[in-house]
């Protein structure tokens, strides 16, 4: 290719991208590669993810980039922040491996090496040694940052702490003075020597100039009209309200597990899994394809009994939210879905109570469905 036809691909714009492909766009992204978003914050990129099921059991981990400097300590600020994710996902590691009754005796090493087997097993590139330091460490509430380990390594095995079956890895380039070549560099490093998948999210993608050039390559743009959301609901997405008291990095849920960082939850999980009539009939983070043909990720749902449970945060409080989430029963109940929205604070009150309220729901559910049978 001559140089004036090079100049002019060079200046096409990037693809857009609609508000309900987005999810695809971002999980798709090869490992070992950097692709770049533009036109979408990090909060509205959560809710976009939090609505849709990845095609395969791949999470999305937002790491917030606050202080510029060189390449090396933007590596060290990543790796920082994906320590901090598997203490918050403590005692819960590599997807379903569950260390919470594994104490720091004999017997409590013993049964921490066999589950960290089990996880090797079925984690591809884990590595069993960074393993079992990493659980000592974690073990004693210690940073699961295991001295002597190359930086790369570290990272590679980190991200496998949080996901399991892969990781995309998303950095927020808007604050001033980071997007240069420093990160660049950075990014392009742990990609490839970590073999991550890494998202870049700009207000706007930057012009097709060096360095940043480098972080264009298949790059995506939100359509700047006013798109449809991941539920069908018409907003424009990067207007959208920031929730309150959200958390400086975030893990997207993965479809049929309560989401890790969801302690109510876990917590609703636990009480479901140990109660003998409701125990088999729910799934959580599930996606449920729309008669208007959204698709929602719905908290916890009874397929069969078309039963949908939405438990809310404060963030549902918010204006935008609340208008969304009208607009997502809608949707719901007009495919023929009951829904029961709890807000967390009601839960925390009184567990038993929420658990009495679905059950409740699952009986009137059972009596429509032998009513319908019947006629």
């Amino acid at each position: 290719m001559d140089s004036e036809a090079r100049g002019t691909t060079a200046s096409l714009p990037p693809p857009a991208l609609r508000a309900a492909d987005v999810a695809a766009f971002v999980h798709g992204i090869p490992a070992g590669s950097v692709r770049a978003l533009g036109g979408l914050d990090p909060g509205s990129l959560r809710v976009l993810l939090d609505d849709t099921a990845p095609p395969t059991g791949r999470r999305a981990l937002f790491v917030p980039l606050m202080r510029p400097g060189p390449a090396t300590a933007l590596v060290e600020q990543i790796a920082d922040h994906l320590a901090a994710m598997a203490q918050r996902l403590w005692p819960v590691w590599f997807g379903t491996i569950d260390f919470a009754d594994c104490g720091r005796d004999g017997l409590g090493r013993a049964a921490a090496a066999a589950r960290i087997g089990a996880a090797a097993g079925r984690t591809p590139g884990l590595l069993r040694p960074w393993a079992e330091r990493a659980v000592r460490l974690a073990l004693s509430g210690h940073p699961p940052r295991v001295d002597g380990t190359p930086k790369a390594t570290e990272i590679a095995q980190l991200a496998r702490v949080s996901g399991p079956d892969g990781l995309v890895l998303v950095v927020d380039a808007a604050s001033p003075g980071l997007a240069d070549d420093r990160l660049v560099r950075a990014l392009e490093w742990i990609a490839e020597t970590a073999d991550l998948a890494v998202l870049t999210l700009f207000p706007e993608l930057p012009a097709s100039r060096p360095p940043l050039d480098r972080l264009l390559h298949d790059a995506r743009t939100l359509a700047s009209e006013t798109a449809a959301g991941a539920g069908g609901a018409d907003t424009v997405l990067s207007t959208r309200e920031p929730a309150r008291d959200a958390p400086a990095s975030w893990l997207a849920p993965v479809c049929g597990m309560p989401h890790p960082l969801s302690e109510i939850e876990q917590r609703i999980a636990a009480l479901l899994a140990a109660d003998r009539e409701l125990s088999s009939l729910f799934r959580f983070n599930q996606p449920i394809r729309t008669v208007r043909g959204s698709t929602y990720r719905v908290d916890l749902v009874w397929i069969e009994g078309r039963l949908a449970v939405e438990l809310d945060g404060d963030d549902h409080a918010l204006r935008r939210k609340f208008i969304d989430d009208r607009h997502r029963d809608y949707e719901l109940m007009l495919s023929g879905f009951t829904v029961l929205r709890l807000a967390n604070a009601e839960i925390e009150q009184d567990f038993g109570r929420a658990i009495e309220k679905i059950r409740d729901l699952v009986g009137l559910c059972r009596s429509r469905r032998g009513t319908e049978g019947t006629t």
